[in-house]
């Protein structure tokens, strides 16, 4: 069986027991990790076409040709299963989100008699406490009318779409995947935070992998020059949800698998 053998790196949040647990103590780590080719997808995560915030998405356009591109390419050349998650009202656009779309998450249950109902609706005498993207002045109407997967994103033959965490749950227990190497965006809003995201697909008992030049987040003023935002998402994932891995690890673990001799059975599995 072919395998990427990939340098990952996660933070360690404890010490040996010679040395105080103390935080200027942590450290991040790697290590070598296995991952059977035939069990291993790569997860694009809203790689779109458009976004409100213009600075946010000239800087993700710029990631996806430099970085999301390339990291595409490698995959396909070395047999991943490739899964795209551009988010439900773009996958349904793509013939392929068929194959799962009747899968569906266990229904929801009845909703509570506490809170109010039109308090969790934020209405009424309780429009005060909306959501901050639902105060003044909102995000810009219709933004998302031109929404789409990026030009420089194809979905070719074979691959998958997906709409949610069910589907890509279902898709890799078809498959028998169990590592996720994810890519896309927004790192510290959709890649972590949407169903088929990492903290999701965690809790589901996968192993997701980010691949950390291959994504950005959405920074605030004070943080954009330094990527804080983004640099603190992947920690999130380093120190709780899994592991992260840099292109340049993943692009030569790629070639290093397309270079492993073939089985006896006349190719890679």
């Amino acid at each position: 069986m072919t395998t990427l053998d990939l340098t990952v790196r996660y933070f360690q949040d404890s010490t040996p027991a010679d040395v105080a647990c103390r935080e200027e103590h942590f450290r991040q780590r790697e290590f070598s990790m296995p991952l059977p080719v035939a069990q291993t997808a790569l997860v694009l995560v809203d790689i779109w076409n458009t976004h409100f915030i213009e600075s946010w998405r000239d800087r993700a356009e710029h990631v996806t040709l430099t970085a999301i591109v390339p990291v595409l390419a490698a995959a396909r050349q070395v047999g991943l299963t490739i899964v795209h998650a551009p988010s439900d009202r773009v996958a349904e656009r793509y013939p392929q989100v068929q194959c799962y779309r009747s899968v569906s998450e266990t229904p929801p249950a009845p909703p509570p008699e506490w809170p109010p109902p039109a308090f969790r609706s934020r209405t009424g005498p309780y429009a005060v406490y909306r959501n901050p993207r639902e105060q003044a002045p909102g995000r810009p109407p219709h933004w998302a009318d031109s929404l789409a997967m990026s030009p420089h994103i194809d979905v070719q033959d074979g691959e998958a779409v997906v709409a949610t965490g069910a589907q890509l749950h279902a898709l890799s227990q078809d498959r028998r995947i169990l590592h996720l190497l994810y890519v896309g965006f927004a790192t510290n809003w959709c890649v972590l935070g949407k169903d088929y995201g990492v903290r999701a697909m965690k809790d589901r008992g996968y192993n997701p992998i980010l691949l950390r030049d291959a994504t950005t987040g959405v920074e605030f003023p004070d943080t954009l020059d330094t990527l804080q935002a983004t640099e603190l998402a992947v920690r999130e994932v380093e120190q709780q949800h899994g592991f992260t891995a840099s292109n340049s690890d993943f692009l030569t673990a790629c070639r290093a698998a397309s270079e492993q001799p073939a089985t006896a059975g006349g190719g890679r599995d």
